[in-house]
């Protein structure tokens, strides 16, 4: 099976599995449309389990939060756990799992969490489910350490000279680590000429030493809400590698010569030493760009002119991308706003880049991003080198098919054979931009599409339309970024170039290089996973006291088990139940991606507005439940809905619900991100033996993580 194939599960065919293991299947097709039962558990997916630790007598047993280990398995036992008061929320590692011997799991305790009503508490869940490295080790601490804060004499050797150029750096307010740097000028050829440099990470991060051995362990650097994991230690990622304003920085520049008109006339690379003039943040020129100079904006006057050449070719690059067949999914993020002096207290959940003026400040740091990262791309094909690719393959001609079906519904025509295409892709999502749903409508293209990942082989990226694109603008946070630098370093050095020294020997053969790309991808998919979950945490958290408030919102999926709803504000989404719809039993129409009530031809679609109730929050299982109490679609009057009342579930700490019926099985809504596909498809069924990944339990749609604590990140592109 791939991502977007669903297999359901009875329990009693689940054979000892467990949520997340690899699994052998034998399927068929059943009423809940393709099922199966587990034959064989080949890989287990779960490590470790969190809970509460509770005490009877001498034993120490874990009150998991996962309600499906608590159902199946009760209490864990946990062994010889010295430390931990009865209450504590704790993080134990599985040491036995269920076999036919013994249907039981045990486990060790692994660490004291403390106070489970801290939102930090559960943050520490998530990283230390995800297995996520927080302290780096003694060798890369002392490698760090040692590491000169400044740059020398002995560093500029091998780099041209550019500390007198006018270079700044535009980042989130918050920012600490500064990857890329601008500056624009009159070109030789009468254009412009954009200079990118980015942060050159490789001049102190060599092939093998201690903290390029502890940066393939960590991939990328983790953005949560409280809190920035960073794949560097401090000292480099914050310092010396940062291209911090006013200080001298080693840098890999791209220089890119263009025409008045937008055309690439020649480009060039080179190691360099730079010094930026300017740090400023994606609010000032924003508000710079709009003519706005008020208070604290004086700083951005002497910028003025840069900013608006640098804005006027970023909008002529953009238009060119999309006519090339560039997809833009215009899909809001949720950004979680904490206290700054008390990181426990949740004052809001917004929109990210909900100013559509922050927003085209974003997009002109994006499009120089993406000119340089296909310029160097355009280096390695160009000469047949082997490289790391950031690879988004085409998406499948039958899940494209599927789309049609769904779209058709909404009077949106689509040829299959062109949509494999990004041009003809394009024009789809064009479609969609006029209709009401519009972001509920684009999510179903977003599943459609498959997951970017770093590869060797040169397949090409759908979603930007562009045949030369690789990761090179962030190798503070991607280590991908960083393996590209290494590679150009040692081409342009056999070229006679300026490369900073250090790379003149063979790199790592394309096997090697392949599989640190794949175990970035890996990394990189792990750190997605705890951003989306620590968001999602949070928003449960910001609705935790707002049971039987009643709210506004749009029905933004529809599954087999309900409607997801979507709410303004605060930004959140949960699900209306359909067990909480009424009595009559309701189809799931997976064509028109709608409920219907079998007895009085009720409908739920998508992009309908609704006003619900907030029944249930936990916090624990990322989870917010509402009640339907009025539904209109579009057109047409709003509708009171009679809904079945359900009791909520009983709170508890400190208005943390949580539930733990045994027997309960709740299926899993896969909701996808940026670069993500994880629309449910059908598959063969009659007895056919497949591969798999067991999933139970639903989760909240959480939106992609938040860079510098709680600001929004560059895309992961």
């Amino acid at each position: 099976l791939d991502a977007s194939e669903t297999v359901f599960i009875p329990a009693k065919f689940r054979n000892l599995s467990l949520d997340g293991d690899r699994v052998a299947l034998e399927t068929w097709a059943g009423v809940r449309g393709t099922e199966g039962r587990v034959v064989e558990v080949l890989a287990r997916g779960r490590a470790r389990l969190t809970g509460i630790l509770r005490k009877a007598g001498r034993a120490v047993y874990l009150e998991p939060d996962d309600p499906r280990i608590a159902a199946d398995y009760g209490r864990v036992p946990i062994e010889d756990a010295p430390i931990g008061k009865d209450g504590d929320a704790v993080v134990i590692e599985i040491t036995r799992y269920p076999d036919a011997q013994r249907r039981e799991l045990a486990g060790k305790l692994l660490k004291v969490l403390g106070d489970p009503e801290d939102p930090r508490t559960e943050i520490e869940k998530i990283l230390a489910c995800a297995v996520i490295p927080i302290e780096f080790p003694d060798d890369a601490q002392a490698q760090a350490k040692g590491t000169p804060q400044e740059v020398g004499p002995a560093d500029l050797a091998d780099r041209i000279d550019l500390r007198e150029r006018r270079f700044c750096s535009i980042d989130p307010e918050t920012a600490r680590d500064f990857d890329d740097a601008l500056c624009i000028e009159d070109g030789p050829h009468g254009g412009p000429r954009v200079w990118v440099a980015v942060a050159d990470v490789s001049h102190y991060v060599r092939w093998g030493d201690a903290l390029d051995k502890e940066s393939t362990i960590r991939g990328v650097s983790v953005y949560l809400p409280d809190r920035v994991i960073p794949m560097l230690p401090i000292q480099l990622s914050a310092n010396i590698c940062s291209l911090n304003p006013l200080v001298d920085r080693c840098a890999m520049v791209v220089r890119l010569d263009y025409t008045d008109d937008g055309e690439l006339h020649d480009v060039g690379y080179a190691a360099a030493v730079i010094k930026s003039k300017g740090r400023l943040d994606y609010p000032g020129v924003a508000a710079a760009l709009g003519g706005d100079f008020r208070g604290r904006r004086e700083i951005y006057r002497p910028w003025e002119v840069e900013l608006q050449r640098l804005f006027k070719l970023s909008r002529v690059l953009r238009t060119k991308r999309r006519a090339r067949g560039a997809l833009e999914l215009e899909l809001s993020e949720p950004k979680v706003v904490l206290d700054a002096d008390d990181p426990r207290l949740v004052r809001d959940v917004v929109k990210a880049k909900g100013d559509p003026a922050v927003k085209q400040a974003y997009e002109l740091v994006e499009e120089f991003m993406i000119a340089a990262n296909e310029a160097v791309g355009s280096f390695f094909r160009k000469r047949g080198a082997t490289t790391v690719w950031r690879v988004h393959a085409p998406p499948k001609e039958d899940r494209v098919r599927q789309l049609a079906e769904l779209l058709e519904a909404y009077g949106i025509l689509v040829d299959v054979a062109e949509a494999t295409t990004p041009l003809g892709m394009k024009k789809v999502l064009d479609q969609i931009a006029e209709k009401p749903g519009a972001q509920a409508l684009s999510l179903l293209v977003l599943r459609t599409l498959k997951q970017a990942v770093w590869d060797t082989v040169p397949v090409g990226h759908f979603g930007l339309a562009s045949g030369d694109y690789l990761h090179f603008t962030s190798p503070i946070r991607r280590y991908p970024d960083l393996l590209v630098h290494r590679l150009l370093k040692y081409h342009l050095h056999r070229d006679g170039q300026p490369s900073g020294g250090g790379y003149s020997k063979q790199p790592p053969d394309t096997e090697a290089l392949a599989q640190l790309a794949r175990d970035s991808s890996t990394n990189e998919r792990r750190a997605m996973e705890a951003e989306r979950e620590a968001v999602a945490m949070y928003r449960a958290y910001m609705m935790r006291d707002q049971v039987g408030q009643r709210f506004e919102g749009v029905i933004s999926a529809v599954t087999n088990f309900g409607a997801f709803v979507e709410i303004e504000t605060p930004y959140v989404e949960g699900l209306i139940k359909i067990d909480t719809l009424g009595d009559e039993p309701w189809d799931f129409d997976a064509v028109h991606m709608r409920l219907s009530g079998r007895k009085s031809g009720k409908m739920i679609e998508l992009g309908d507005k609704v006003m619900v109730e907030v029944n249930n929050v936990s916090v624990i299982r990322r989870r917010i439940d509402f009640t339907l109490i009025a539904i209109s679609h579009q057109g047409k009057k709003p509708v009171t809905h009679h809904p079945k009342r359900v009791a909520p579930e009983p709170a508890a700490r400190a208005g943390v619900s949580k539930q733990r019926k045994a027997g309960r099985e709740v299926e899993k809504a896969t909701r996808g991100q940026v670069e993500r596909g994880a629309a449910p498809r059908k598959i063969g069924a009659g007895g056919k033996m497949q591969l798999g990944v067991s999933h139970r339990g639903m989760s909240d749609r959480a939106g992609g993580g938040a860079k510098r604590g709680g600001k929004p990140q560059k895309k992961r592109r």
